[in-house]
């Protein structure tokens, strides 16, 4: 079944809202550490420290989205996060030191969170029934486009007229982005505009089938071990997604030069949103369970291979490889904790599960740094997530062995 229509809308609108709320909130926020600490004179540690706060609070603000996200609140909570983002990104270019600029990151943080990934998931699932892993793939996957595509504009006006222009043209771009979604998303639920979810006669006409055998399921409550095991996966998968930061350095600690980094950083994010697209079509066609086991098997192949392997042309292969790991820290979170819990319950488990993935991801960008001081290698990092990747699959077994059958 093919996108088409307001179906393809939506997913336009949902794109924009990632785009804006990941790509432009962290995946170019790299570019103002040096400028920023150049001018202010504190370490860049210092300014980096922004990027761990505003995603603490984009978690939280995705803990907040279901108890806000009504039909009434849609459009109120687009344009009033839309405004408050641009708001808050704005104020970074009056700030003369780096506390006021830990304040806005909370707010900024708080409000991208409520329009992000929590949002985005839970309009998709209503709007489709079928293609579901395929629409939340191709949104999540613009969070990485945004960043390929942003940071060198964003890098020009930086270069040019300074960083607190940049943050100016951020919040421009974040209005814009944001506009399909203010503009397009004529509501929640597809009913409530006259329309059907993608994929819902079908699907109903199956269900109908069963029960005239005997054969529906209804719905389980939230089991509380299968929730722990998907969050155990989402902290677990989400450890791996810490290592492609730590190419460029990983890349000079093998005696090669910076641009083999920059190369192999570049080849990772490349594979971070192909990759999001191409588990999306292969969930909707072998299922998450077998789609996540593939991927999960290349990454564990990519890290072997960052192990043993010291040829430039082999070790960007392994960093493109690699980057499938942001796949298995979204997409397949996303429709492990759908096929565990079901639609009704989605709101319910999801902001948790996403909550724990952010603070793994936060924790072990500094533990692998640690990690490296402690061992004087990448040898060390590279087994523990390893470690880590073995033990996410076996808790996703777990949850797919032993989950309670629902129906959304």
């Amino acid at each position: 079944m093919k996108l088409s229509g307001r179906h393809l809308l939506v997913v336009v609108a949902m794109c924009g809202l990632l785009a804006s709320g990941v790509g432009l909130v962290t995946n170019v926020a790299g570019l103002f550490f040096t400028p920023v600490s150049e001018e202010f004179g504190v370490l860049r540690g210092q300014v980096s420290l922004m990027l761990t706060i505003t995603n603490i609070s984009f978690a939280f603000g995705g803990m907040i989205a279901p108890r806000l996200l009504t039909e009434k609140t849609l459009k109120p909570l687009l344009i009033g996060a839309t405004a408050v983002n641009a708001a808050a990104t704005v104020g970074f270019s009056f700030c003369q030191g780096v506390m006021p600029m830990y304040a806005l990151c909370v707010v900024r943080g708080l409000v991208a969170g409520m329009i992000g990934f929590v949002f985005v998931t839970s309009v998709i699932n209503r709007w489709f029934v079928t293609n579901v892993a395929l629409a939340s793939s191709i949104a999540m996957a613009c969070s990485g486009l945004a960043g390929a595509l942003f940071s060198p504009i964003i890098n020009g006006i930086i270069g040019g007229v300074g960083w607190r222009m940049g943050y100016v043209a951020i919040a421009a771009f974040t209005v814009l982005l944001n506009l399909p979604a203010i503009l397009l998303l004529p509501s929640l639920d597809p009913a409530t505009a006259g329309l059907e979810a993608l994929g819902a006669g079908t699907v109903a006409s199956e269900s109908k089938a069963k029960a005239e055998t005997g054969s529906a399921v209804s719905a389980a409550p939230v089991s509380m071990v299968i929730l722990g095991a998907v969050i155990g996966y989402a902290v677990l998968a989400t450890a791996v997604t810490a290592i492609p930061q730590f190419f460029p350095g990983m890349a000079e600690s093998y005696g090669f030069g910076a641009a083999l980094g920059a190369s192999m950083l570049s080849a990772s994010m490349v594979a971070n949103s192909l990759g999001k697209i191409v588990l999306g079509a292969l969930i909707d066609r072998l299922g998450t369970r077998i789609s996540t086991l593939i991927y999960a098997a290349v990454v564990a192949a990519s890290l072997v291979m960052l192990l043993i392997i010291r040829s430039p042309q082999m070790l960007i292969v392994a960093a493109a490889l690699c980057g499938l790991c942001y796949s298995l820290g979204t997409v397949a979170i996303t429709m492990i904790t759908r096929d565990a819990f079901g639609v009704a319950n989605y709101d319910k488990t999801y902001p948790t599960i996403s909550l724990a993935g952010n603070f793994a991801n936060a924790i072990f960008s500094s533990v692998v740094g640690f990690m490296y001081d402690f061992s004087g290698g990448y040898v060390l990092p590279i087994i523990v997530l390893l470690v880590c990747l073995g033990a996410a699959v076996a808790s996703m077994l777990y949850v797919y062995t032993h989950r309670l059958e629902t129906v959304a």
